[in-house]
């Protein structure tokens, strides 16, 4: 059966004796409280300053690359650099979408190996190559948003800037290009291997 008030003078009463019940508590005195304080501190100290200094930290960019500076679009870099003082086992190098859950995957090369503190690497695709991705995911005419993210293998995720693209205007700036690779798609697969190739940043 459940628990009925009967009155709000009722109500009253048993405020009152709360209230009496905290009046009654032994809270100690104020070195009392410095003291717990301090223990607090210094297991907050023992505990996450040792986590803190060893937790993998890193920096993610992506990077316009052209042929000669503003000129023609040659490709986009993803760079990842290990900023932290133990060593990432990366998974995987890609450019995201902002607001999709898609991503453009660049390089899994690093599966199995690791980068050393202080140490950066970096791949990357054609331009064509990242237009036509794009193109077949939003149609030719869409501004989207990129950015650099960098996957280790326990799930740590790293990202970067974010660069405004129209899927309209890169075409045009691709007319070349666009041209000559879908007439020589081994010359693409070439300039990729060259130029786009997982490598380690001097």
């Amino acid at each position: 059966m459940p628990l009925e008030v009967e009155s709000v003078k009722d109500i009253g009463n048993y405020w009152e004796y709360f209230i009496e019940w905290i009046k009654r508590l032994n809270w100690g005195t104020v070195p009392d409280w410095f003291g717990a304080l301090g223990t607090i501190a210094a297991v907050f100290v023992a505990v996450y300053l040792p986590y803190r200094a060893t937790r993998p930290r890193g920096k993610a960019e992506l990077e316009s690359m052209y042929y000669t500076p503003q000129v023609e679009l040659m490709g986009f870099k993803v760079s990842f650099y290990n900023t932290g003082s133990t060593a990432i086992n990366i998974r995987s190098l890609s450019i995201g979408l902002v607001g999709s859950t898609k991503m453009l995957l660049l390089s899994m090369e690093f599966l199995g190996g690791v980068i050393q503190p202080g140490e950066g690497y970096s791949t990357g695709c054609n331009a064509v190559g990242v237009y036509k991705t794009l193109k077949d995911i939003y149609g030719p005419n869409k501004k989207v948003k990129i950015y650099p993210k960098v996957t280790d293998s326990i799930g740590n995720i790293y990202t970067g800037k974010v660069i405004s693209l129209s899927l309209k205007s890169m075409r045009e700036d691709l007319k070349f290009q666009y041209q000559y690779y879908n007439l020589n798609p081994q010359a693409a697969n070439a300039e990729n291997e060259e130029l786009f190739n997982t490598k380690k940043i001097d």
